[in-house]
């Protein structure tokens, strides 16, 4: 049988679901279900392939209307969890490092079963059962070297180059806020002998890094800033901002270094307490079907979580199907964030 997004029978099965209070087990909601569906993506090169892919089909299929927001995961994380009782958010868009905090925490979010999320049959494990099935994954991005072609000769080909000595200043380096932060410390000790079980040299080098670092970015579109005014020469961040910059001309270029290039996922997560419940449930199996995987995958040049969904021409060659990209053990280093997340603000971006 060919597998459907959600019908309209589908759609008033859930509403009545939730009006029953069985959804997923949880409590009915008792606000009215009438306002706009309301979360937060990255803005820039994202929203501009984001909108006209997944959120403007889906208004026109439902008739209702999407408010995106933009914030980053950490400060979304945060104001979910503060007001967790009545969210202002019906669905949290998480990085890898929150995600699977979130999967953890009791009593925010919904279990994603493939009983509501029918799509989530087509995606791989590593976007919907490393959640343990409390979330689903809409895409995945390369985080690799960007640098420009112009100043930073030889071209790069290892982690290491960042630590050059001339590239004093002309650094820029995710800070937690802007994703890769957790994933730029295992790098940093893995290519100094230590491991995700020994971070010890990993945060030695953070510290030997921050003369070459000229800002720590807090989002992508500010890392793209950076690099398009030239006030920083490399820096780590994922494919398709460089590329977007090298397709205006900019000459720039982006690198998977060879000791592995680790790979970013943002996924949906439902709130439990959402006033719009169903209809979250609703979007989040859309994006992950075929049609709005496809569209945006293709455009922003990312890779899909679907397996159904393809890429084509320039984005086939672009991005690294992820069996190839690094996997970072998250159930083993999601333990040592909170302590991970103290000593970044205490010892590396000070």
């Amino acid at each position: 049988m060919k597998k459907q997004t959600f019908s309209t029978s589908r759609r008033t099965l859930l509403k009545g679901a939730a009006a029953a209070g069985v959804i997923a087990g949880f409590p009915a909601i008792v606000r009215a279900q009438n306002r706009e569906l309301v979360f937060s993506i990255p803005g820039g090169i994202y929203e501009q392939n984001f909108r006209p892919h997944v959120v403007e089909p889906f208004e026109k299929k439902t008739g209702r209307k999407i408010s995106l927001q933009f914030q980053g995961s950490n400060e979304v994380y945060a104001k979910v969890l503060a007001t967790k009782d009545a969210p202002d958010f019906d669905l949290a868009f998480l990085s890898y490092p929150l995600a699977m905090s979130a999967k953890d925490t009791k009593d925010v979010f919904i279990d994603l079963p493939t009983s509501l999320v029918p799509n989530a049959a087509d995606l791989d494990p590593l976007f919907y059962d490393i959640y343990d099935r409390k979330a689903v994954g809409f895409n995945y991005a390369p985080y690799g070297i960007g640098f420009h072609v112009n100043h930073v000769k030889p071209a790069p080909t290892s982690w290491h180059d960042l630590w050059r000595p001339e590239l004093k200043g002309k650094v820029t380096i995710t800070d937690l806020s802007g994703g890769f932060a957790f994933e730029t410390v295992v790098l940093a000790a893995l290519i100094n002998g230590g491991s995700i079980d020994n971070l010890e040299p990993g945060w030695e080098a953070m510290k030997r890094l921050k003369p070459n670092v000229f800002r720590w970015y807090k989002s992508a579109p500010e890392a793209a800033q950076l690099f398009e005014r030239e006030e920083a020469w490399a820096g780590g961040l994922a494919s398709s901002r460089i590329y977007t910059l090298k397709d205006a001309g900019k000459p720039v270029e982006w690198v998977a270094p060879k000791e592995g290039t680790p790979v970013g996922v943002l996924s949906f997560h439902v709130l439990k307490n959402s006033r719009n419940r169903d209809l979250a449930v609703e979007f989040a199996n859309w994006a992950i079907s075929k049609e709005p995987q496809e569209g945006f995958a293709n455009g922003i040049e990312f890779g899909p979580c679907s397996k159904k969904a393809e890429l084509k021409g320039r984005a086939k060659e672009r991005v690294p199907a992820h069996a190839q990209l690094m996997r970072i053990d998250w159930p083993k280093l999601a333990p040592k964030m909170r302590a991970m997340d103290e000593r970044w603000q205490r010892e590396v971006v000070t």
